[in-house]
């Protein structure tokens, strides 16, 4: 009969919070509750060994962390747009920034990564503004998350960085000089959260023994087996003596390290008296061990991207287009929420900083306002159709809805040109011609031109065929020529 309200669940709440206070309280600081690095300290760099499972994860990574990111303003204010483009300046002066937000985005996997900013004041002018003394950032270094640790004194949790050079944990009293990046920070990650680590460690020890398990069946089954037949190695009781007083078994490994060296050798040569063969290795523990290898494999790409084309199977008779785009939706449903949560750690942090150390700068170069402070934003990098992008940017612009130059050119797959750039400019469509006539007996909107205008004009097209001169028609009234 089934128990309505069953009671044997209070043992799950108790050993949770038990557990949470013996954490947070009973040492002297809170350990990483990561089981794969509680099991295997190299883990990561094991998995990424594994080129599968390196491809994988580099491809997120890389997803992440995007092409492009603007910086977008507080709101529609003149200011808060002019603190933007500040802003946006400033950054796109640090190098590397690309390969930090790849790092960055190791978070996903480890469960927190972090990176030092680096700057220095340098006089000079930023969005077009005066000279003045800008803290600019230089770059993002790279920090290894177990150089900090969360510890618990008098109630108190902060905290601490080992310091290299002291060889010492020290607190950690400026936080706000590192860009700090947390996956899944639940409480029971205590801090340090929690990354897809922890599932790809089972599935990468597993596939280290099948792997292992592959290359015996490749010898086995490759070279086959050697069973020799020998008489005399058992006495008449049965028992392993032969009459010279030698046992079988020593009989047995001296035929099998003849057999063995000249196996090595492509040849066998033994007495036409004894039964020597090869037998082949059965193709079922082979089949099997290379559909468990794949399976491994696939399980943990769809552990990092969220679907692979080979967990499409189940979809039946729909085609491979609709599989594939199925697992791009997947992937870029993940992607997408990963760079929202990235670009809000670069916005708190790394954009943070920056706008502390020149909050004077900035109310000075905006005539003493100081707007509010803008957020950086990855930009989407899915792959876009030109034309049905040009169908779109077409109808909203039809509609009278504003867009962005830059997002235009985005969408259809063209760069801005820059000040200087060598362009090419379309013609505008010509308006359809008024009633009545056309070009040269009426003029645009309906006025009519005057027959001493139409005299002057037939002297002005001469005059321009003899000379190769091109004609401009002022349409309010005048004319005149041009080279």
């Amino acid at each position: 009969m089934t128990r309505m309200f069953d009671g044997r669940s209070s043992e799950a709440y108790n050993r949770y919070v038990e557990g949470l206070s013996n954490a947070l309280t009973a040492r002297d600081w809170v350990y990483d509750p990561s089981f794969a690095l509680s099991s295997d300290a190299e883990i990561y760099s094991k998995v990424m060994r594994d080129p599968v499972a390196a491809h994988a994860i580099r491809f997120r990574k890389h997803l992440v962390a995007g092409v492009d990111w603007r910086i977008e303003p507080a709101s529609e204010e003149p200011n808060d747009i002019a603190a933007a483009r500040i802003l946006e300046d400033i950054l796109e002066r640090m190098s590397g920034f690309t390969d930090a937000r790849i790092r960055l985005a190791d978070s996903i996997f480890r469960g927190s990564s972090y990176a030092f900013i680096s700057g220095e004041r340098q006089f000079v002018s930023v969005a077009s503004g005066e000279m003045q003394a800008w803290w600019l950032p230089t770059a993002l270094v790279d920090v290894d998350r177990r150089r900090f640790r969360l510890t618990a004194r008098d109630g108190d949790l902060r905290w601490e960085f080992w310091s290299v050079l002291r060889r010492a944990w020290e607190w950690l009293e400026h936080p706000e000089w590192f860009v700090r990046s947390v996956f899944e920070d639940t409480e029971d990650s205590l801090g340090y959260g929690r990354g897809l680590l922890d599932t790809l460690h089972y599935f990468q020890a597993s596939k280290a023994r099948v792997f292992q398990d592959c290359l015996a069946a490749s010898e086995r089954f490759g070279q086959g087996f050697i069973m020799a037949g020998v008489d005399g190695i058992r006495g008449s009781d049965g028992s392993p003596t032969m009459a010279s007083g030698r046992d079988g078994d020593s009989v047995a490994a001296r035929w099998q390290t003849t057999l063995n060296k000249q196996r090595a050798r492509h040849i066998l040569v033994f007495d036409k008296r004894d039964e020597v063969s090869i037998l082949t290795g059965s193709s079922e523990g082979w089949k099997l061990l290379s559909e468990l290898l794949s399976y491994l494999d696939t399980t943990q790409v769809t552990a990092v991207l969220g679907s692979s084309l080979s967990t499409m199977q189940s979809m039946g008779e729909v085609g491979s287009n609709a599989k594939a785009l199925t697992h791009e939706n997947s992937t870029e449903a993940l992607v997408q929420a990963d760079r929202l949560r990235l670009g809000d750690d670069l916005s708190r942090d790394l954009i943070g900083q920056i706008w502390r150390q020149n909050q004077w700068q900035i109310q000075t170069q905006l005539g003493g306002v100081l707007p509010r402070m803008p957020r950086l934003k990855i930009g989407q990098q899915k792959k876009e159709d030109p034309e049905q992008a040009a169908t779109i940017i077409s109808t909203l612009l039809g509609a009278g809805i504003p867009l962005r130059s830059e997002d235009v050119y985005s969408r259809t797959g063209f760069t801005m040109p820059r000040e200087g750039d060598a362009v090419i400019e379309g013609a505008s469509a010509p308006p359809p011609p008024p009633a009545g006539g056309g070009f040269p007996f009426q003029a645009t909107g309906g006025q009519l031109i005057r027959p001493e205008e139409l005299e002057e004009l037939r002297g002005l097209l001469t005059r321009a065929h003899n000379g190769r001169h091109v004609v401009h028609r002022n349409l309010n009234g005048g004319s005149g020529l041009a080279a």
